[in-house]
C-alpha cells in the first residue's frame, strides 16, 4: 500500500510539473552582476502565480540579435526578451515580436511615459514595454562660476547658454566652461539649435535633406569658431573627450560636465574637494519637433511564443513599479513608469550630490523617445557628417562647402537604395 501511494504522489508531482505554463525569460548581459535581483523577481512572480515556472537564461549583447533570430527561425525563441528601442523596432519590422495592443491592458501601456511607448510603436502597433534608461545631467563647480562672475544659482538653460558661459568663464579664469561628446552623434549641434538633418515620410524614410541651408552653416560655424578661439578643448575633435572631460573636471579645469548621475558617487571618491564644490543641473530638453532619440531598455513578446499572454503578464510583472525602484535603487538607471518620479528615491532632496542628480535626471525622463528613420548606410553617412565637421572645426573647409558636399553624398546614398 506503502508502495503505491508514493507512486500516486510522483505521477501526481509529474503530472503538476508537466501542467505548468513554461515562459523562457533572456535578459542581455545581467549575469552575474544582477543575478540575486532578477531571480528574486523570478522567485515571486512564480509564488504569485504556481502554474507558472520562468526559465531565465542571459545572453551576452553582443550575441543577443543573432541569437534570437536563429531561435526565431528554428521555432525554438524565447517567450520574452531583452531588447533595448532600436532592436525593438528593427525586429518588430522583421515581424519577430507581438505587438502588445492585445495583449496588456490599456491602463498597463498607459503607466508608462507616452514618449518612450511612442518610441516602441511602428505602424500604430506597440512592440515592446520599456523596462529602466539613463540619464545626462550637468555637474558644474560652484567656485569657478563665481570667479567667472556667474552666479551658480543660476545654471545654463539651453545649449547657447552652455557655449556663452563656456566664453565668460575662458575669459576671466583661462580654464574651460564645457567639453561635449559632440561626435559621438554628429546631428547633435544641430538638434540643439532645433534644426533637423531631414525630414521624413510616413515610412519613417528619409524625405528631403535639409542640412546644406543656411542656417545649418551658420550653426556649424558657431561651434568651429569657439574651438579655433581655443574656447573648447582640442580633445573635441582628437578624440577620447569624455575621459578627458572627466579628468578636467576633477582636476579643477572644467567648469561644466555632461555625463550620467552616477558620477556624483565617483567625483566624491576621486576629487572630494571638487565634489564640496559642485552642483547638478538638468540638460537642456530637446527644442519641439527636433528628432533626437535616447536610449532604453525594453522588454519584448516574441512571436512563437506558446503563451503569449502569459508573456505579457510576466513582461509587466518585472517592469512594474516595486521592480524598477528596487532596480534603480541597485544601480545608477532610471525608471521608464511615470509614477515612480514620485517616489522618494527620485523626489527627496536629502542634501547629497547623488540626490539632487536623481531628481534632475528625473525630471528629464518624459523627453526620452526613439526615433527609427530609415537612414541608408546609416554609419556611412554619419561618417561623413562627422568628417566634414572636423574639416571645418579645422579649418580644412568652410561650413557651407563641407555641409553642401555631404548633402550631396547623402541624396546619392538615398537615390542608390531607391534604386535597388
Amino acid at each position: 500500500m506503502r508502495k503505491f501511494v508514493v507512486i500516486l504522489l510522483v505521477v501526481l508531482l509529474a503530472v503538476l510539473a508537466l501542467s505548468k505554463t513554461k515562459i523562457v525569460f533572456w535578459t542581455m548581459s545581467l549575469k552575474p552582476t544582477f543575478t540575486d535581483f532578477i531571480q528574486g523577481i523570478i522567485d515571486r512572480y512564480e509564488e504569485l502565480n504556481p502554474d507558472v515556472e520562468i526559465v531565465w537564461e542571459d545572453v551576452p549583447w553582443d550575441v543577443l540579435q543573432q541569437k534570437l533570430l536563429a531561435a526565431f527561425s528554428s521555432g525554438n525563441p524565447p517567450d520574452v526578451v531583452n531588447l533595448n528601442a532600436q532592436w525593438t523596432i528593427e525586429f518588430a519590422q522583421k515581424r519577430v515580436l507581438f505587438p502588445l495592443n492585445d495583449l496588456l491592458p490599456e491602463e498597463v501601456i498607459n503607466q508608462y511615459f507616452d514618449n518612450m511607448i511612442k518610441g516602441l510603436t511602428w505602424k500604430g502597433e506597440i512592440y515592446g514595454i520599456p523596462w529602466y534608461t539613463a540619464v545626462d545631467v550637468i555637474f558644474y563647480n560652484k567656485e569657478i562660476f563665481e570667479k567667472a562672475g556667474l552666479d551658480p544659482k543660476y545654471p545654463p538653460r539651453t545649449w547657447d547658454e552652455i557655449l556663452l558661459y563656456s566664453v565668460l568663464i575662458k575669459e576671466k579664469t583661462g580654464k574651460y566652461g564645457a567639453l561635449p561628446t559632440i561626435f559621438q552623434d554628429p546631428s547633435a549641434i544641430f538638434n540643439w539649435d532645433g534644426l533637423n538633418l531631414y525630414t521624413v515620410d510616413e515610412n519613417n524614410r528619409i524625405k528631403e535633406v535639409l542640412f546644406d541651408r543656411p542656417e545649418y552653416a551658420h550653426t556649424l560655424n558657431k561651434w568651429a569658431t569657439l574651438y579655433k578661439q581655443k574656447y573648447i578643448p582640442s580633445e573635441i575633435v582628437q578624440g577620447g573627450e569624455w575621459t578627458r572631460a572627466t579628468e578636467l573636471y576633477q582636476a579643477g579645469e572644467l567648469a561644466m560636465l555632461i555625463t550620467g548621475v552616477q558620477f556624483a558617487d565617483r567625483v566624491k571618491w576621486n576629487a572630494p574637494e571638487i565634489y564640496e564644490k559642485s552642483e547638478v543641473a538638468p540638460i537642456p530638453a530637446p527644442k519641439p519637433g527636433v528628432r533626437m532619440s535616447g536610449w532604453y531598455s525594453t522588454l519584448n513578446v516574441v512571436r512563437g511564443s506558446k503563451n503569449p499572454e502569459e508573456a505579457a503578464k510576466f513582461a509587466a510583472f518585472v517592469a512594474n513599479l516595486e521592480n524598477q525602484i528596487a532596480f534603480c535603487k541597485l544601480v545608477t538607471i532610471f525608471p521608464t513608469l511615470k509614477a515612480a518620479v514620485n517616489d522618494p528615491w527620485f523626489s527627496k532632496d536629502d542634501g547629497t550630490l547623488a540626490a539632487k542628480a536623481r531628481i534632475m535626471g528625473a525630471k528629464y525622463l518624459e523627453n526620452i523617445t526613439f526615433y527609427n528613420d530609415d537612414i541608408p548606410f546609416r554609419k556611412e553617412a554619419f561618417d561623413r557628417l562627422k568628417d566634414a565637421i572636423v574639416q571645418v572645426f579645422l579649418g580644412q573647409k568652410d561650413p557651407e562647402t563641407a555641409l553642401e558636399e555631404t548633402a550631396k553624398y547623402w541624396r546619392y546614398l538615398i537615390q542608390t537604395q531607391q534604386s535597388k
